[in-house]
């Protein structure tokens, strides 16, 4: 099934709503979704820039120029698309990372090569955003892959700084070490038992 229908939070109201998760997009696909958040994040970060507030570390992200791995197998990119437009894309790595926490050290996990939200989603880009719980949403349905593929639920990620409360705090996964091969950027993993209770709603917002 490559679609299925889930629940993110208006942001306003603070009601869930339908969206639909997209668990296989095509390359085609991320270059339409860069064309409509490219302007909107540059707009934004002006704007922000213009009031002195630190914007979001990946605000400069492209995902059109990130397209060719998804002719790869190993690569796949899940979206969530809400009232006609693109909410929120995850690109994950299925080959090339191993677990590094027992009890699975060493055995495969989905790495989350990149993940974002649309810039009007985003509370440092924009005053009011539309829609919340996004994050948590791909990170479960990366989840689910994982599981999937025959990986228990192993998910790893190198996160920005300012992300890494989120995946630790929301996310359950677990800090690791600052990786010099990726930008210093901070390793996270998520085992197969903190999986199981991400998905059993006790780090899901």
């Amino acid at each position: 099934m490559s679609t299925e229908t889930i629940t993110i939070i208006d942001a306003k109201s603070k009601e869930p709503i339908e969206a639909t998760l997209h668990r296989h997009l095509t390359p085609q696909a991320l270059i339409d979704v860069e064309a409509a958040w490219g302007p909107a994040r540059v707009a934004a970060a002006k704007k922000q820039l213009q009031l002195r507030t630190r914007l979001p570390e990946h605000w400069h992200w492209d995902w059109s120029s990130k397209q060719d791995r998804l002719r790869l197998l190993a690569y796949r990119c899940f979206g969530i698309e809400c009232r006609g437009a693109m909410q929120g894309l995850m690109m994950v790595n299925v080959a090339g990372y191993s677990a590094v926490l027992p009890p699975d050290v060493g055995k495969p996990l989905v790495y989350i090569e990149f993940i974002e939200s649309a810039p009007w989603n985003i509370s440092a880009l924009v005053d009011k955003p539309r829609f919340s719980g996004i994050g948590s949403r791909l990170v479960r349905s990366a989840i689910l892959f994982s599981k999937e593929e025959g990986f228990h639920g192993r998910i790893g990620l190198h996160s920005l700084e300012q992300s890494e409360q989120f995946y630790s705090e929301t996310c359950g996964m677990t800090k690791l070490h600052l990786d010099p091969r990726k930008e210093s950027l901070r390793y996270l993993e998520l085992t197969r038992k903190q999986a199981d209770v991400f998905l059993g709603g006790g780090r899901l917002r």
